[in-house]
């Protein structure tokens, strides 16, 4: 297998074209990026940009601080798995889970020292970022509950009940759409704060709303395409919902917090 090309950002006229023909050739291609070239001229913002007008895929050779707090809330959507994961490196740290082998190899692109540092750096936004986390499961349900029609409300008589106690606030926020990338890429992640903080009791609708972010659709569209929505329902007990057809967990399965990263 041939080694990949990084490329430095803004792109090169010959380089772009060259690029977006192997892209229309090939689904699965990732733009591999050498940040540290790209810090040279771009700031972290304005690299997350380029690549949402890009629409690439993107892996990095390594990440810092800013880039990290960049794509966190930017509202500009980007595709980037490693930085996805990296984060889900931070969030382990903040709540005491240990890595995987998987995740200790992207120590390489985000040292364990500077995920101590950037905890220590951005305890609020790490914080704000777990609430957010927690804060999908209502946001879910809601959205569920709201495209039935009366007769299957009154069958879900838990659901129901469950919904009518969420409480939704209108505040400013630093996470942005990214969120939804986060939860497809590290369900493991997801997991883990569920495990270690539970579902929060409401939703921020700063953040959780039905503007079209996501190329056009909204947040809940996008749950439900990437099956999002249906993991959310999964972790409630099989008694909970009458109507919805759910594989529920078993009274004594535990919840595998390092599922999606197995071998």
């Amino acid at each position: 297998m041939n080694e990949p090309t990084f490329y430095t950002l803004p792109l090169a006229p010959q380089d772009l074209v060259s690029i977006y023909k192997e892209k229309q050739e090939n689904d699965n291609y990732v733009l591999y990026v050498d940040y540290v070239k790209t810090r040279e001229k771009l700031s972290a913002e304005h690299t997350i940009i380029y690549l949402a007008n890009t629409n690439f895929k993107a892996a990095f050779t390594a990440v810092d601080e800013d880039l990290i707090k960049a794509y966190l809330s930017s509202e500009f959507l980007i595709d980037c798995p490693v930085l996805s994961r990296v984060i889900s490196n931070i969030l382990r740290i903040r709540l005491d889970h240990p890595l995987n082998g998987l995740d200790e190899q992207l120590l390489n692109v985000f040292p364990m020292e500077l995920i101590h540092e950037f905890i220590n750096n951005n305890y609020d936004l790490v914080e704000e970022l777990i609430e957010s986390i927690q804060s999908v499961v209502p946001f879910a349900l809601e959205n569920v509950h709201k495209h039935m029609d009366q007769e299957t409300k009154d069958i879900e008589a838990d659901l129901s009940e469950y919904v009518s106690s969420i409480v939704v606030t209108d505040k400013p926020t630093k996470i942005g759409p990214n969120i939804a990338r986060l939860l497809t890429s590290c369900w493991d992640a997801f997991l883990l704060v569920m495990q270690r903080r539970g579902l929060s009791e409401g939703y921020n609708k700063a953040l959780y709303n039905d503007a079209p972010k996501y190329n056009g659709a909204d947040l809940f569209y996008v749950l439900n395409q990437t099956k999002i929505t249906e993991q959310v329902l999964s972790i409630f007990p099989p008694w909970f919902f009458q109507t919805i057809d759910i594989k529920p967990m078993e009274e004594d399965e535990e919840i595998d917090i390092d599922a999606d990263n197995k071998e």
